[in-house]
């Protein structure tokens, strides 16, 4: 098989889909059937792609391009064609390619004359519209549809987005398909000599902080947790702070005040974005790792805490109880009540941690970015065969 990725999603930080696109681009290549793989960037195929840290574009590059194309288009009249002719334009330049499968990792498929396929990570825009700018729900609700008109197949990364991408368009179920995400083989339980240096930097100590990890957002359900989190005791907050780490997303400016009333009262550490290099071990340091979101298309960071040998409070919604499979302390994530009485339980129960570990140890075992990228070949074949 002959192969285009597109690997425009990837640049720092990385989000879940960039992480998603760069794992493709590292494991595409050595698997079985790949006869040739190339990669779009900037409008052009490229024949290689350096998926090294150092070689990807910064995100400030990147967001200032899109600040100056909004500031001449600023309304959805003019965006619309800009959007359009710009994905047409992209389109062209793959006219000799059409022997080639082209895969978009990020919703959004260009027209292309060959097999395509495109990654549909979640639903949140047309299920919670109220999570994201309107600008951003009707760009992804219109490049979602467009993108299903086009695509030989869809891709999502858990069984729940298949079905709601099946039953909210009608699809028939072989044009569908869920391949779950993979977790990096750099995390993983510590010791704590090795835990210490990185710890030390950011004032933690090993085992004795909860921790939080996402881009802070209203969908992550942050207010929320904060609240039910400060019902607990003094002794037991004092015992283990809550750490936050994540950039700041959309909607996220009274969320920040907050966040930094909190710092100031000694009731919170808001460590913003970790480097790739240490955030496993924050991880690995964590007593336990709460996760309230209010939906989720995977929920990536779940599988970073149970590789890392942490145990887990999270939503009983959308597609996380499908990635603990049984491992975490599942609650409604609008109940307040009922997300502290578990962040209590998850910090004085020590048989219910030990056991909570191991099954999350287990249960990620099972997750690979190799094996995600096998099943990404396998789902190429289908089309070419």
């Amino acid at each position: 098989m002959k192969v285009i990725l597109d690997v425009s999603s990837i640049y720092l930080p990385l989000s879940g889909i960039g992480r998603y696109t760069l794992e493709l681009a590292r494991h595409l290549p050595k698997q079985e059937g790949m006869a040739e793989i190339q990669y779009f960037q900037g409008g052009r195929v490229e024949s290689g792609f350096n998926t090294d840290f150092e070689a990807i574009a910064s995100v400030e590059a990147r967001n200032s391009y899109r600040r100056f194309i909004k500031a001449l288009l600023p309304n959805d009249l003019l965006l619309k064609p800009f959007r359009r002719w710009k994905a047409g334009r992209m389109g062209r330049q793959l006219k000799d390619y059409d022997s080639y499968i082209f895969h978009s990792p990020n919703y959004n498929l260009i027209p292309v004359s060959g097999k395509s396929v495109v990654t549909v990570h979640d639903l949140s825009v047309f299920r919670f519209s109220r999570f994201h700018p309107p600008d951003r729900v009707n760009y992804l609700r219109d490049s979602i549809h467009s993108s299903i008109e086009r695509a030989d197949l869809l891709v999502t990364d858990s069984d729940y987005v298949r079905s709601e991408l099946l039953d909210l368009f009608g699809l028939v179920a072989d044009s569908v398909v869920s391949i779950p995400l993979g977790v990096d083989e750099r995390f993983g339980p510590r010791a704590a000599n090795e835990l210490a240096p990185t710890l030390d930097k950011y004032g933690l100590k090993g085992k004795k902080y909860a921790l939080s990890v996402g881009t802070i957002e209203p969908r992550k359900n942050l207010h929320a947790t904060l609240r039910a989190y400060r019902q607990l005791g003094k002794p037991l907050r004092r015992q283990d702070p809550l750490v936050l780490v994540g950039p700041h997303g959309w909607g996220s400016k009274s969320l920040a005040a907050e966040i930094r009333t909190l710092v100031n009262a000694d009731e919170l550490i808001y460590l913003d974005y970790v480097s790739e290099q240490d955030l496993p071990l924050i991880y690995a340091g964590a007593t336990v790792f709460y996760y309230m979101s209010l939906y989720e298309g995977f929920g990536l960071p779940l599988l970073e805490a149970m590789r890392s040998g942490v145990p887990i409070v999270c939503s009983n919604s959308s597609a996380l109880p499908e990635v603990c499979g049984g491992c975490a302390l599942q609650v409604d994530p609008e109940s307040e009540s009922a997300m502290a009485a578990a962040m209590e339980r998850s910090l004085t129960d020590n048989s219910w941690r030990e056991q909570a570990v191991g099954a999350g140890l287990q249960r990620a075992s099972a997750y690979s970015w190799e094996r995600t990228a096998s099943a990404t070949v396998r789902a190429y074949a289908s089309l070419v065969d």
